[in-house]
């Protein structure tokens, strides 16, 4: 800790004048975090935003299907820019499996852990609903499908203060991997940061309630899995309170695939977010894909 102290401030100092060299890294041990350093740069240029959709959803919902036909809507009206998870809420009685056709149990405690922890345990409304970068709808950080929409233009069409940029490493023969994570600044941030890294899986066929029927061969897509940090996210730069453009942050991550996945329908998500009483909100995010397709 008295290293990562001081290396912050020797970084912080020297963030006056353009630097690319790089400071030490600094090892976390048996932590997911392998290691995490910061330097600073001639700023990039603002890039835009791709927005974070977390998706409340279920099973034994018969509206969600619905749901994720307008959330593909809306993604394909912004290719690239709008990254949707489906978390599948044990808290909610619609995101359980369907007794006796479901194969597969999608209730991991990560999401509760992320549903208690950023979205306050609790839905106004009921599922579908989701999280839009973790922005509020009024006084709602759960939002409702009406307001989808309208929020993730919104979004989609302003620059984000964070440049995201990922490397992944991934060992077949492990069924694990690295993920590196470079987060540029463009803007002058002041608020605490973090950094918080996920798994999502596609095509994964289970049984699906409709208002009508009950599909045994429903295809899911972005189905969240697993996180690799805590539900709040991993600080990054919590000695540097002013994080000026220019000022970069680098860490790589470990993971495992469990054998139940299959690793090339798999994703990795990450994203940069604010975590305090006033602002979740997520100042980017970006994926990658564990195997390239």
């Amino acid at each position: 800790m008295r290293k990562l102290l001081l290396f912050s401030a020797i970084a912080f100092a020297t963030s006056f004048i353009a630097c690319k060299e790089k400071g030490p890294a600094i090892n976390f041990g048996e932590s997911n975090t392998l290691t995490d350093t910061t330097y600073t740069k001639t700023p990039d240029a603002p890039v835009g935003r791709k927005v974070l959709v977390e998706e409340f959803t279920g099973a034994k919902c018969t509206n969600c299907p619905d749901a994720r036909v307008q959330l593909k809507t809306i993604a394909d009206a912004h290719p690239g820019k709008v990254i949707v998870m489906e978390l599948h809420p044990a808290d909610h009685p619609l995101g359980h499996p369907i007794p006796g056709l479901s194969k597969y149990d999608f209730n991991v405690p990560d999401v509760s852990d992320i549903f208690k922890t950023i979205f306050r345990g609790y839905f106004p409304l009921g599922i579908p609903a989701a999280g839009i970068d973790r922005t509020l709808d009024g006084s709602d950080i759960i939002i409702k499908r009406a307001s989808w929409s309208n929020i993730i233009n919104t979004r989609t069409a302003e620059t984000s203060p964070v440049k995201l940029t990922l490397t992944n490493t991934y060992d077949a023969a492990k069924a694990s991997g690295v993920i590196k994570v470079n987060a540029s600044y463009t803007k002058t941030i002041n608020t605490k940061n973090y950094v918080s890294i996920a798994i999502i899986e596609d095509n994964i066929v289970d049984a699906q309630e409709f208002l009508d029927r009950i599909d045994t061969f429903y295809n899911f897509q972005h189905v969240f899995r697993k996180s690799f940090t805590p539900a709040s996210g991993t600080e990054i730069l919590s000695a540097i309170a002013t994080k000026e453009p220019g000022r970069v942050y680098e860490g790589s991550f470990k993971y495992t695939i469990d054998p139940a996945w299959k690793p090339e329908n798999c994703r990795i998500v990450v994203w940069v977010h604010n975590n305090d009483a006033n602002s979740k909100e997520v100042l980017q995010a970006e994926e990658i894909h564990v195997k390239n397709p």
